[in-house]
């Protein structure tokens, strides 16, 4: 798309500068120094400018079976460079194809996960019945199967008296791992990325967030029977920012459409996914499915 210069006087709140009527150069400015705001091309493009969509590192396979595998490819990948890496899983339908393979890698003895620390990235609050969250989730389908030790697990504690404190525990074992070092994320049918919904923070570290309708409404299937919910515990975008690789694993018609306004959506957060347009190590692994709406942008 043509970037057009403004008329008139550029009245942008965020940064006076030399720039003033060209936003495509203060942009490009910003960008080559490391220090784009959020907010700066929203406010540009309210003020006249006309930019260009960028795409996230994206990866296209036929199905589910080759989306799975090249995300366990990643996992092992990351392990061989550093076997005493901090990972991080979602729970989710998405991710259990993937959870099969890294132990079918880890039975032929292609993959290590001796020495490899595991951290939560979110867990529902105030369930009736805790059997079916997301913590005992990951027992199934991963911490389990793997054989993860409980030391190396490091997860929320949903019944602390100060869950503030708690978030700040948590913090404090990431920023004492270095970070994470790879973390496997699936997306929300309203575009959230673990539990920080639409209209969060991406400054945020780890919080407790109100549940949106959406996800109090999709959030049934992951229960045998109806379930109230309506909080929940999660790392922050922020965190995202800070770990050396992110992936965002997304399959099945389901999900076309969400996939679709990520991309053609400038990164905001009442679309959280789109904040893998910001992240130096974001990469999106898409089956076609899941990418029906967005392949015109690849041919």
């Amino acid at each position: 798309m043509e970037i057009r210069m403004m008329k008139g006087i550029c009245n942008c709140p965020n940064i006076p500068c030399t720039y003033r009527n060209n936003c495509a150069a203060c942009i490009a400015h910003s960008r080559e120094e490391g220090t784009l705001c959020n907010c700066m091309e929203e406010t540009a493009i309210k003020l006249g400018a006309e930019l260009p969509v960028s795409f996230p590192d994206t990866e296209i396979f036929p199905d589910n079976e080759g989306m799975s595998r090249r995300c366990a490819q990643l996992v092992k990948e990351c392990l061989v460079k550093k076997p005493d890496a901090l990972l991080c899983f979602p729970a989710g339908s998405t991710v259990i194809r993937t959870c099969e393979i890294l132990k079918e890698m880890q039975n032929k003895g292609e993959i290590d996960f001796s020495q490899a620390d595991f951290v939560a990235l979110d867990e529902w609050l105030d369930l009736e019945d805790e059997s079916e969250n997301c913590t005992n989730f990951l027992k199934k389908h991963l911490y389990n199967p793997l054989g993860i030790r409980p030391e190396k697990m490091h997860l929320f504690d949903i019944h602390a008296k100060d869950l503030g404190k708690e978030c700040a525990r948590i913090d404090e074992i990431i920023f004492q791992h270095g970070g994470i070092d790879l973390m496997l994320l699936g997306l929300g049918m309203n575009g959230h990325l673990g539990l920080n919904e639409p209209g969060g923070n991406f400054g945020d570290y780890a919080k407790v967030v109100e549940l949106s309708e959406t996800t109090m409404s999709v959030g049934q299937k992951y229960f045998s029977g109806p379930m109230k919910l309506s909080r929940g515990i999660t790392l922050g975008v922020h965190h995202m920012f800070e770990t050396k690789q992110v992936i965002l694993q997304v399959s099945g018609t389901a999900k076309k459409d969400i996939v679709e306004r990520m991309y053609k959506s400038r990164p905001t957060d009442e679309i959280p996914g789109t904040v893998l347009k910001l992240l130096p190590g974001g990469k999106v692994v898409l089956d076609e499915a899941a990418a029906e709406g967005i392949k015109n942008f690849f041919d």
